[in-house]
């Protein structure tokens, strides 16, 4: 009877997720495929370090008859992780840490791809280290890891800030292709892989789920991605996809050009499988997001890129307090274009200060831009050196400016106060806002009467009262997202702006807030001011833009 008892507690404990005993960590390595295991889950890797099955609680989670974890980038061309050996870290009952590593090809990084599993996680972390030993730079376009599993199964998908169903080849053979990898529905409706791209310093998990399993990317911190704070990249997509893009050209952000001895550290992230309910493998994931940050740094990498031993820097702004705060180390980059380092971003509370904390030492750039307010071309921007152990203060002023005679928006490099800008990513917004449209200073709505996108060429205009007082005007036009564009500003028949953007490929990608940021100042002399109704037109002559804050300032 106690025999039957025991079994039946045993079973009961797995089936619900939970270890029976203290869980042990094995490895088994043949040739250069690999099997991971402790009580939770189960990996099985091919030769080419993708995987085969990923067993969790007897389900096989991993996609059929297409690659999985497999590590990739493009440059001319795609190129896919090809080790040529596997090594062993650590292996304990415990903990067990592996690498493949890739070498010896030309015009490629060697890259080592490393999996650790630990004894109570149902997952296991990875990271990889590029290093390129070659004596001339390497370059990439993009690089990523991607994980696909059973659509079936997972049904839903999520990145923190948007969750749904997530379509299946089979239903995307029944649409039409508009663009590059967006479709139209026989209803009429559109979907798109950029539908669930997200600011990816803001959100810590992206995943998919359903029927009882759960498999995410779970990251306690986003220093090793490339790009800005606002960077912006793919999350989950069509067929039960995830990814995580170390970097990449998507919205605005350039490729990679690295120098000889030039190294990095993607990750370490977690690969996470929950189950039970969808409520509640969501709230085991946030939970667990708040376990891996404090846990970062992890102990278990021990490579003199990943340094353990951290600093802080803290400080306030002064001037406007609604600021974000920018720290990075490839100090030759700027902060929104940066591929080479590690950045930290934060925003400052209401009495202007911020902090970051367990920051790499080394020699930063750190800058701080408004968040609010008009001052669209305010950044203040400083050096520091941080120290292990150690905390450094930088202080920095943001001017407001003064004068302003009217204004749309505010200086958050968003245009998040403006129609539609706070609705779900998706294409078929990009065709709502008219191709000519009038602003009435006093009586027109910025939520309702100013777009979140010019996405059409033609002319927008601002009419507004002034008086020739034989002063002139300072004009600020801050610039959230530019598609390959031609915008011509001209105030009462007067052109005071005449500029070509580059194409950050944002505003036809569903972006809905943001893409490569540009400031504009343009002078309007006493001469072009009358007294009355005045007349800004913004002309489109071909492409898009996305306005971030408009003013109009006495000089």
């Amino acid at each position: 009877m106690r025999l039957i008892l025991c079994l039946l507690l045993f079973v009961l404990l797995t089936f619900v997720g939970l270890s029976p005993v203290d869980a042990a960590v094995t490895l088994t390595v043949d040739g250069l495929a690999a099997t991971i295991r402790n009580d939770y889950v189960e990996l099985n890797f091919k030769a080419d370090a993708t995987i085969s099955t990923v067993n969790v609680q007897g389900t096989n989670l991993a996609a059929s008859g297409v690659k999985s974890f497999y590590l990739d980038w493009n440059d001319n061309g795609e190129g896919v992780f090809n080790p040529s050996s596997i090594h062993i870290v650590e292996q304990t009952s415990s903990r067990v840490h592996f690498y493949w590593l890739q070498e010896n090809i030309e015009n490629v990084f060697t890259i080592e791809l490393h999996y650790v599993m630990e004894e109570d996680i149902s997952g296991i972390y990875s990271y990889a280290k590029y290093t390129n030993d070659k004596s001339y730079a390497v370059t990439l376009g993009e690089t990523r890891m991607v994980y696909r599993f059973q659509a079936s199964i997972l049904t839903q998908g999520t990145n923190q800030v948007r969750s749904g169903t997530t379509p299946t080849t089979v239903d995307l053979n029944q649409c039409t292709t508009v663009q590059d990898s967006t479709w139209q529905f026989p209803n009429g409706t559109y979907y798109s892989k950029y539908d669930y791209a997200a600011y990816i310093r803001q959100i810590n998990y992206q995943g998919v789920y359903g029927n009882g399993f759960g498999a995410f990317v779970v990251s306690p911190s986003r220093e090793y991605h490339g790009g800005g704070p606002l960077k912006q990249d793919l999350t989950v997509h069509q067929e039960c996809l995830v990814a995580n893009y170390f970097l990449s050209g998507h919205f605005g952000t350039p490729g990679l050009s690295a120098s000889p001895g030039w190294t990095h550290i993607y990750g370490p992230f977690l690969l996470y499988f929950p189950t039970g309910d969808d409520g509640s493998i969501i709230s085991a994931v946030q939970n667990q997001v708040a376990s891996e940050q404090s846990k970062w740094p992890y102990s278990f990498v021990n490579d003199a890129e990943y340094p353990t031993s951290r600093g802080k820097v803290s400080g306030n702004v002064s001037g406007q307090k609604s600021a974000t705060v920018v720290l990075w180390d490839s100090t030759g980059e700027e902060f929104a274009l940066q591929e080479l380092g590690y950045l930290y971003s934060t925003q400052t509370d209401s009495t202007g200060y911020y902090a970051f904390d367990k920051v790499r030492p080394g020699n930063y750039r750190i800058a701080a831009y408004p968040t609010a307010g008009l001052g669209s071309d305010s950044l203040d921007e400083s050096t520091v050196t941080v120290e292990a152990g150690a905390t450094q203060h930088v202080g920095f002023t943001l001017a407001e400016p003064d004068n302003i005679l009217w204004s749309l928006g505010e200086a958050n490099r968003l245009s998040s106060e403006f129609k539609y800008s706070d609705q779900p990513r998706n294409y078929q917004w990009e065709w709502v806002p008219p191709a000519e449209n009038t602003f009435t200073i006093g009586s027109s709505d910025p939520r309702e009467d100013w777009y979140y996108a010019q996405s059409q060429t033609g002319s927008w205009y601002i009419k507004y009262q002034d008086t020739a007082d034989g002063s002139a005007r300072t004009l600020r036009v801050a610039i959230a997202a530019s598609s390959k564009s031609h915008l011509q500003v001209i105030v009462n028949g007067h052109r005071v702006g005449d500029t070509y953007f580059d194409n950050d490929q944002s505003i036809y990608r569903s972006a809905m807030q943001s893409g490569r940021y540009t400031s504009n100042v343009y002078t309007v002399s006493s001469a072009q001011v009358v007294s009355g109704e005045n007349t800004i037109e913004f002309h489109i002559s071909i492409g898009q833009v996305m306005y971030d804050t408009i003013s109009m300032q006495r000089s």
